[in-house]
């Protein structure tokens, strides 16, 4: 029987943040290990080049229409795939993967990558959960609610705490940018994840720059960076965001493609602001991770109870101006350190890979 290997495959920016920490770990154990990347996700981040180059293990680069339709081709006998999203449900551009994956019985393993995740917390009351195929699961937390975690895939679920942390060095904004903020008192971190269409309605979504406009509007002497997932400018709000610039001279974008702060990631962002408001998502742990205090607005998730939740604009600019220092303490004490939640992570999968 062929020794067992975890294999990653790493398309871009969301699949080296969720994963490679985890493959450098499981190499420098001496586990057997294999990488492959897209070679796209290269020239999309630059830095990426310097962070595998320096990196434990290797990362084999292959054309992504490739990595993403040939599955046979990458994954050979005891070869066991790390996963984001799992073979029985991921539709995916990578569902081809997936359908393989089921299709010959091959084991993989699951990751947790979201702190809210559909398939994992969200919904709460799913109605019929969905059995997983991984053999592993490996998720931040407790399953919560009646989620799509089947009592039978429970049985298989590793609690190993969130295991994102920054890959590089923060890229400093333009010249331009910090002449800007320096006419400020604060920088404040707006995020959203209106692209999740399933949990914000269009009158939500209205209601929430409403609520920017006014906040903003009662706090001139801030600058309010506003983000949206992964910093992509979508159609659901595209417009929005133009209109809101129009409006409030001491809101700026961050946009992954255009504007003062391009190409810069979340953690780039983070550097730059003093507070973060954002909906329920993973920008919340990023921020407490990183010494910044944060706020749910319009909380609907119990993963963060613990947290100050805005209602209003005027709960905003109570927080802005007395933040809770300690009010985030409790969750990263649930989450855990990441290098030991990696290490823990990296264990699990070693005892597994050894069966």
């Amino acid at each position: 029987m062929p020794q067992r290997r975890a294999v990653f495959f790493l398309h871009g920016l969301p699949d080296y943040e969720a994963l490679f920490p985890l493959a450098c770990h499981l190499a420098a154990r001496g586990v057997p290990v294999k990488c492959l990347g897209a070679s796209a996700a290269l020239r999309r981040e630059p830095r990426l080049r310097g962070l595998v180059a320096k990196a434990p293990v290797p990362v084999r680069m292959i054309p992504n229409r490739l990595l993403k339709r040939f599955s046979g081709l990458w994954l050979k006998p005891g070869d066991v795939p790390v996963v984001l999203a799992d073979p029985a449900y991921d539709r995916s551009a990578t569902g081809r993967r997936g359908q393989h994956i089921l299709r010959h019985g091959i084991d993989s393993i699951f990751v947790q990558h979201g702190v809210i995740q559909t398939h994992v917390n969200y919904p709460l009351d799913m109605a019929d959960p969905q059995p997983f195929h991984s053999a592993l699961l490996l998720l931040y937390g407790p399953p919560q609610g009646a989620t799509a975690i089947t009592e039978e895939a429970r049985g298989r679920v590793r609690q190993v705490g969130f295991l994102k942390r920054p890959l590089f060095a923060p890229r400093p904004p333009s010249p331009a940018f910090r002449q800007l903020q320096s006419g400020f008192a604060r920088t404040v971190l707006l995020c959203h994840s209106f692209r999740w269409q399933a949990r914000y309605s269009g009158s939500e979504i209205e209601s929430y720059y409403a609520f920017v406009r006014q906040v903003a509007g009662a706090r001139p002497d801030h600058l309010f960076i506003l983000r949206g997932h992964r910093g992509k400018a979508r159609a659901m709000h595209r417009e929005k965001d133009a209109e809101l610039l129009r409006a409030v001279p001491n809101v700026v974008l961050s946009n992954a493609h255009s504007g003062p702060l391009k190409a810069m990631d979340m953690h780039d962002v983070l550097d730059l602001a003093d507070l973060t408001i954002s909906t329920a998502s993973t920008a919340i742990l990023d921020s407490l991770y990183r010494g910044r205090m944060a706020a749910v607005f319009r909380n609907e998730h119990p993963v963060f109870q613990d947290l100050p939740n805005i209602e209003t604009a005027e709960d905003a600019l109570r927080f802005l101006d007395a933040p809770p220092q300690q009010a985030g303490d409790a969750l990263l004490g649930r989450f855990g350190e990441v290098d030991a939640n990696l290490d823990r992570a990296a264990d699990e999968i070693a005892d597994f890979l050894a069966r």
